[in-house]
């Protein structure tokens, strides 16, 4: 240690005390997720998961204690609990997405540590565990598919429908207190704000519903299109598609013979085929994407239902306790919200909650100036 660098020193430090919390939240998450677990095979793969994250904790324990003697032992952040609340109210099916995309995300960070400090021993060690974990997890979500999908690969698309509700629910309550605010700013009577706040509410919920409805449309649209014609090359140059094959399959290290037996076996089924090429040529997943009328509906009541939150005050109080409640209340959902989005990005959420009530406060004081600087006087 003594031979280190002190910004190298500072490194590991740091690394070494992120590592042991990461693993410290792991043990509590999944103890937690473990006594809500509806069947025998979540709950047991859940502890065993809890029991090699307390023994991932311990190794890291070590390193830091070792280099901080007075290092006290970390706490789960406040996104922690935020999940297990989730897995609480929804089940803990429902957030195996987030547990994926957790490993995944620990797995990158361990991967570039090694590369970084090269101790191999105790990094071969936690990266087998968190892979192990990965494809466990994988194997609980879709169980048909597990075995032979490294799933967790797909982690943009986590916390499915939730996402959308957060970040709908997000647009929805920023843009309309910005928005009363600024009519508050113009000095106006409580019923123009209450109509203007119901306006915004209205017009943002619809233009989000469109927005995401056109947009879920327009992308299974271009991947139809696109699949259309990868079938119908199929159909009409199956030598040509076969030799892409074989080529795809010898980039990824596999001989020119392994390659054609693979593709060979492929084509015998052209639906295989097509769903390989798509991903490979393509870029695309034939499997992907939701109902775009699902997700237009969603997005448009969560974004409403962020939106109602600045004019409630409006409906129950008058002149300034409304005004003075709504601001009040609309910051505390800002924070709130912006400690939800921690559940999907990964960051503490007191940090991004923060942040997010900053972004609202921000907001409304641009719109209420606006307000001051165009209202009227009465």
């Amino acid at each position: 240690m003594g031979s280190l660098s002190f910004s190298q020193k500072t490194f590991n430090d740091r690394a070494w005390q992120a590592n042991w919390q990461r693993e410290i939240e792991g043990v509590y998450l999944y103890r937690q997720l473990a006594k809500m677990a509806r069947t025998p095979a979540i709950r047991q793969a859940l502890t065993q998961m809890a029991d090699a994250e307390q023994e991932h904790a311990r190794l890291w324990a070590e390193r830091v204690q070792a280099s901080q003697a007075t290092a006290r032992p970390p706490r789960p952040d406040l996104r922690i609990h935020l999940i297990v609340w989730l897995a609480r109210s929804l089940g803990v099916e429902a957030i195996l997405g987030l547990l994926i995309s957790d490993e995944v995300s620990d797995i990158a960070t361990y991967t570039d540590q090694a590369r970084r400090l090269g101790y191999e021993q105790i990094y071969q060690r936690v990266l087998t565990d968190e892979t192990s974990h990965a494809r466990a997890l994988s194997t609980l979500s879709r169980p048909e598919t597990a075995e032979t999908d490294e799933l967790w690969h797909r982690t943009a698309s986590a916390g499915g429908w939730l996402r959308q509700v957060v970040y709908g629910f997000n647009d929805g309550l920023t843009a309309n207190f910005g928005l009363v605010m600024g009519v508050v700013g113009a000095n106006v009577d409580n019923k123009v704000i209450l109509l203007a706040g119901s306006a915004g509410l209205l017009a943002d919920a619809l233009s989000m519903a469109g927005s995401g409805f056109l947009a879920a449309r327009s992308e299974q649209e271009v991947r139809q299109h696109h699949l259309a014609l990868e079938q119908a090359e199929l159909h009409l140059m199956p030598h040509e598609e076969r030799e892409e094959l074989i080529g795809y399959f010898m980039q990824k290290g596999l001989t020119r013979q392994e390659a054609m037996t693979v593709a060979d076996r492929l084509m015998q089924n052209p639906d295989v085929a097509l769903t390989q090429l798509a991903r490979e040529e393509l870029g695309i997943d034939p499997e992907a994407g939701d109902s775009p009328l699902r997700e237009g509906v969603v997005t448009g009541i969560a974004t409403a239902l962020g939106a109602v939150i600045p004019i409630v005050p409006f409906l129950l109080l008058s002149s300034a306790a409304a005004i003075w409640t709504g601001i009040l209340i609309s910051v505390m959902a800002h924070f709130l919200v912006g400690a939800s989005r921690a559940i999907f990005t990964g960051r503490p959420a007191i940090r991004s909650g923060f942040e997010m009530f900053l972004v609202g406060m921000g907001v409304a004081l641009v719109t209420y100036l606006l307000g001051q600087l165009l209202g009227v006087r009465r």
